[in-house]
Order: structure tokens, then sequence, then C-alpha cells
């Protein structure tokens, strides 16, 4: 549940959030991701953060303070890494014993 213990500790940009609700209308389960660097590039507050994820799991209808209550929020951080084409083969060839395939990837075409 959202509580106001989770949003003095929440940080915009440092965790990414996974919302988990009921929708109201349909009883139906929706949820949505966002990983941590999502609502600090869009300037997003928490709240604004939490009422996109709500739009963005499918749910239409007013988001109101009882709905907000009601999300299950689980926070999470995560680490970006990042290398170069050829580290990411030889890292594949390491772990899988060979390169990785481009087959069944759709060729650009030069029309």
């Amino acid at each position: 549940m959202l509580s106001s213990k989770y949003c003095a500790t929440t940080h915009v940009g440092k965790h990414g959030m996974i919302i988990e609700f009921t929708d109201p209308d349909y009883n139906t389960r929706r949820s949505a991701t966002y990983l941590p660097e999502v609502a600090a590039h869009e300037g997003w507050t928490q709240t604004e953060a939490i009422d996109s994820l709500i739009r963005k799991a499918g749910y239409n209808g007013a988001i109101t303070e009882s709905l907000r209550k009601r999300i299950k929020l689980t926070r999470y951080q995560s680490t970006l890494f990042t290398m170069h084409y050829s580290e990411y083969v030889a890292y594949v060839k390491t772990t899988r014993g060979a390169s990785p395939s481009l087959a069944g990837v759709a060729k650009p075409s030069n029309h």
C-alpha cells in the first residue's frame, strides 16, 4: 500500500516503482512499472509518477486518493551497464559458447 512512510523514503530518480491494484470498475488486476530514470527524466513528483503508472496500467477512470491508497507499490533500484558490441560478443561467446545470432532479425530496407 502507498503510505506516508513510503512517500518519505522513495526518491524520484533513485527508485523504480511497480504498482499493482484492482480496477474498481472492472474488478481486474492491473500493474505497471517505471525504471528509476523515468520519473526524474519527466520531472514528475511521486504522485505524478504514480498517477502516470495507473494510466500506463490501462486504468481510464477517475484517479482518486481512495484508489491511490489501495495500490500495492514496490520500489526497487537498478544498475545500468554499458559495453561496446565487441565486448558483448565476447561475453556471449564466453557464457553461451557461440556468437550472438541475428537470425530472425529484420534487415533494414534500402528503399
